[in-house]
């Protein structure tokens, strides 16, 4: 008895460390839920942040920390328009790096423009990013799908 109960102790304890963390909470919308063929539209990635965790931004002086980056699925009805836009990001020294780092606290938020092609498209990816926690210096990736329905009219 006392080894089944040795046994299931140390299955739950590895079940507990393999939980994914995962303290960036993601929602998309476009700036325009309808749209001309021609026009040019926002999307707009927001992450709600856990508390004591921050996010590096799309835009990075320095080499080492993962930034956020948005990967379209390549789809006919759109063309992507510039970068990946931070929108307000916070700027520090990180002595780790060895350089000033842009990052979000709380809630970050992304802009990507494009300009619509063809009726209807469906604009589809993931967005990756790093954060990491300030109480111990952990960083984690994080990889979520999005997907906007634009109409055209």
């Amino acid at each position: 008895m006392k080894k089944i109960l040795v046994l299931l102790f140390i299955a739950s304890s590895f079940a507990v460390s393999a939980q994914i963390i995962k303290p960036a909470k993601w929602t998309f919308t476009p700036s325009k839920t309808s749209a001309k063929v021609g026009e040019t539209i926002d999307l707009v990635f927001t992450a709600k942040i856990d508390d004591n965790w921050y996010m590096y931004s799309s835009q990075l002086k320095v080499e080492g920390p993962l930034p956020t980056s948005v990967n379209f699925t390549k789809t006919e009805g759109y063309q992507v328009v510039g970068k990946l836009m931070p929108v307000k990001p916070k700027e520090k020294y990180d002595d780790i790096w060895g350089g000033k780092v842009q990052y979000f606290e709380h809630e970050a938020k992304f802009i990507q423009k494009v300009k619509i092609t063809k009726a209807n498209p469906i604009i589809e990816g993931k967005i990756e990013c790093q954060t990491c926690t300030t109480k111990d210096g952990k960083c984690v990736p994080n990889k979520d799908k999005f997907k906007f329905d634009i109409k055209t009219i």
